[in-house]
């Protein structure tokens, strides 16, 4: 089912993420030292610094007077790069009106659409034939990353390295405790703790005002940033969240249309009808339901252990009722198998490109593949996720340090094009966090692929999700007969161009070599 136990390929995916933290975890800098040298390299050149120009989406960067990470690598590769950033709601808008205009950035930031679209109107330089320039993004970015920039097989793009997956269901200990409740390990557990928390008055309080879950929507493109109330039972059902594409027996299926989605929403529907999950979850954002779950309304839901365990938030739930303990809970078993929601292998945080003419420079063009490639790893990659070592973190062996000035370094997302070792980050900037992430980071998922596949000629990405989205809502919460199902899904394959999505989804996946 191109499904993902601890084992499977989205753990590969995983380790080829790590960067300069795990070399010199492991005591193994090969790779690494390259990317120092080649600072240092480009850094005692002579002549006057190559003025680069980059245009990105973004927030919060300083002045250029101001940004010490920017004078530092303008200092280290003897450029004078100009980072400018615009507003994500204005950021198109404005690359469209540059890219028109004739004068594109040296680097821009591109959605998938968007890269698709400046192949096809031949704007993007093709890659390949300067991977080779660039030995730390070959190494620590992997084949499985260089595919999400890939078009008709070439790579126009370099990517940012994937994040971790961070969600799981989080659940009310205390509230087991009280009731002498087991952890639940199944579908049938779970529905007996969800009615259990409901019903059985977990605060004990004498009043029937608790949930058992509360969660926000019934499914999400972004599993990482906007988790879903029900993730993880479609995905104990054999199913990944709907309008995802799997893999099942080497062939391309679309989640939704899969039979077992029905009975993921007949098991979701009972539990609904009966009034065990907040009524409100489709309507919630994920702040939401962040704020419910410290109120102690419901005793379930499904968000990052960021939002759960961060010392901010754990002092908030504490401050309202200091017995509160929540923990995360292990992936549900059901009929489909035991997986933590879904993940799609194709995600990233973001793709950047760069002008077909930047080729007509080769001054340019080599500095700006000694940037990103510096930006990857070793003391560059320090650079832009810890700020000047020394001010913001220090050395230790082989332990980064971050001094009490690392607040200060908060912009710095910004400079972080290629992404970076997520979990050794992670645990670096939040040490009493490192469990929790493990935990998640580690659970079983159903890969997903959708992030790599590019959407056919005229097909109306938002009318299909809204009309597959609406008429789940309506099955779920009891307005629509189960046993008008196939009609739906027979409605939304045949009048949604579903066949030349799958199709398209298909070819891609083949040529990237998913599919045998």
């Amino acid at each position: 089912m191109g499904q993902n136990s601890n084992g499977g390929k989205s753990a590969i995916f995983v380790l080829l993420l790590a960067t300069a933290l795990t070399g010199c975890a492991s005591g193994n800098n090969d790779g690494q030292a390259s990317g120092g040298d080649a600072g240092q390299k480009e850094g005692k050149e002579s002549g006057a610094p190559v003025k680069l120009n980059l245009f990105v989406s973004g927030t919060n960067l300083p002045a250029p007077q101001e940004d010490f990470i920017l004078q530092k690598l303008n200092k280290d590769l003897n450029m004078d790069l100009s980072f400018n950033v615009a507003a994500p709601t204005e950021y198109e808008q404005q690359l469209n009106v540059k890219i028109a205009g004739g004068s594109a950035p040296d680097i821009f930031s591109v959605s998938k659409a968007q890269l698709q679209n400046y192949v096809k109107q031949g704007i993007l330089l093709d890659l390949d034939p300067y991977l080779d320039k660039m030995p730390n993004v070959k190494k620590m970015l992997g084949e499985n990353d260089l595919n999400k920039t890939k078009v008709d097989g070439k790579l126009y793009g370099i990517p940012k390295r994937a994040y971790l997956p961070m969600a799981t269901y989080w659940i009310r200990k205390d509230w087991l405790d009280k009731l002498k409740l087991g952890m639940p390990k199944t579908t049938d557990d779970f529905a007996k703790v969800v009615q259990a928390f409901t019903e059985q008055d977990p605060d004990g309080n004498g009043k029937r005002d608790t949930y058992g879950l509360t969660g926000s929507g019934i499914g999400s493109p972004d599993a990482v940033n906007a988790p879903s109330t029900f993730d993880p039972v479609f995905s104990a059902f054999g199913v990944a969240t709907p309008g995802q594409f799997m893999i099942k027996d080497n062939q391309v299926v679309y989640s939704t249309l899969q039979p077992e989605m029905k009975d993921a929403i007949a098991y979701i529907r009972d539990l609904v009808e009966k009034g065990y999950v907040d009524p409100e979850f489709m309507s919630n954002v994920m702040t939401r339901s962040q704020e419910k779950v410290f109120q102690g309304q419901a005793g379930i839901v499904y968000l990052n252990w960021a939002e759960m365990s961060k010392d901010e938030f754990v002092k908030q739930y504490k401050a309202i009722n200091p017995n509160a303990e929540w923990v995360q809970l292990p992936a549900l078993t059901g009929p489909g198998g035991t997986y933590q929601g879904s993940f799609d292998i194709g995600s990233t945080g973001g793709r950047y490109a760069f002008p077909k003419q930047l080729a007509d420079d080769p001054q340019k063009l080599d500095k700006v593949l000694a940037y990103i490639d510096y930006i990857t790893a070793g003391p560059g990659s320090f650079l832009v996720m810890y700020g000047l070592e020394g001010v913001h973190f220090n050395l230790e062996g082989d332990k980064v340090v971050p001094t009490d000035r690392i607040s200060e370094t908060g912009y710095a997302f910004n400079h972080q094009l290629t992404g970076r070792d997520e979990r050794n980050y992670l645990t670096t900037k939040f040490p009493k966090q490192q469990a929790l992430i493990d935990f998640a980071a580690n659970e079983p998922r159903i890969e997903t692929y959708n992030e790599m596949i590019p959407l056919p000629a005229d097909f109306q990405l938002a009318d299909k999700t809204r009309f597959e989205i609406e008429e789940l809502t309506k099955f779920v919460f009891g307005n629509r007969p189960m046993a008008q199902f196939e009609d739906y899904t027979k409605t939304l394959q045949s009048q949604y161009g579903l066949d030349a999505y799958r199709q398209a989804a298909a070819d891609t996946l083949k040529s990237l070599g998913y599919l045998k």
